[in-house]
């Protein structure tokens, strides 16, 4: 079952990098120039920066200043990711003088949403792609949560950090903020896709953001040509805004 579910989302990959190739907005045609702020990418669970090559040299084409989130796989301790991130997320902006628009993929989307509660000052606005925000490990569908799970526990064996950590036991902050609204100051947009083969896609939706339903699966997110469309509008909707000194 989970070997056709995955071969099945390996070829629908395929198909939508393949579809997005030949699309015009692949090249940037027919999206708003951007303003040059600065967009940072989070990867999904057990992804890297690697993931979101495609992404960013888009993002750069299309007007934007790219970051990669200096993840190479993303799995282990959240907390610790967040304050990773978090970090970088407070370089950038105090670098480029502008408050940092974070777009991330499944638990990148997460992640992204911590980092907004903890560093409201420093973010813009978060763009979450198949991220299960209002459930956590809840939102994962039952087919393919013991899998994720169990690869998770697996990494925690190689850490100092305690088994529960990541998992749906897990007490630490980072669960609180993940799960928090997101602050004022940053707006938050939610994609989601109703045939979404690893979060359930009620999950990804939040009451008092936007939220934009595409086609596909949840691995091509990534390289989704309705995403970049969407992607374009939502960046191009307000001007980039100064950050905290």
């Amino acid at each position: 079952m989970l070997l056709q579910l995955f071969a099945s989302a390996y070829f629908e990959f395929l198909q939508q990098f393949a579809s997005l190739v030949r699309d015009p907005v692949g090249y940037g045609v027919g999206v708003p120039p951007g303003d040059g702020r600065p967009v940072l990418l989070i990867p999904g669970f057990t992804a890297g920066d690697w993931s979101l090559g495609t992404m960013a040299r888009w993002l750069g084409r299309v007007g934007y200043r790219p970051y990669l989130s200096g993840i190479d796989l993303n799995v282990g301790c959240p907390q610790r990711t967040m304050e990773l991130v978090g970090w970088r997320v407070e370089k950038i902006a105090r670098q480029s003088g502008q408050r940092v628009t974070i777009i991330g993929h499944s638990l990148g989307g997460v992640l992204g949403r911590a980092i907004a509660a903890a560093n409201p000052a420093y973010v813009r606005e978060v763009v979450a792609l198949g991220s299960p925000i209002r459930d956590g490990w809840t939102g994962v569908h039952d087919q393919v949560r013991p899998t994720l799970q169990a690869i998770q526990s697996f990494w925690q064996t190689f850490s100092d950090e305690p088994q529960s950590c990541g998992t749906a036991e897990c007490s630490c902050a980072f669960v609180a903020a993940a799960l928090a609204p997101t602050p004022g100051r940053s707006r938050f947009s939610a994609i989601y896709t109703r045939r979404d083969e690893i979060v359930q896609w009620r999950s990804c939706v939040d009451d008092a953001g936007s939220n934009f339903e595409v086609s596909g699966l949840h691995a091509s997110l990534i390289v989704n040509r309705e995403v970049y469309r969407i992607l374009g509008s939502i960046l191009a909707e307000a001007p980039g805004e100064s950050a905290a000194a």
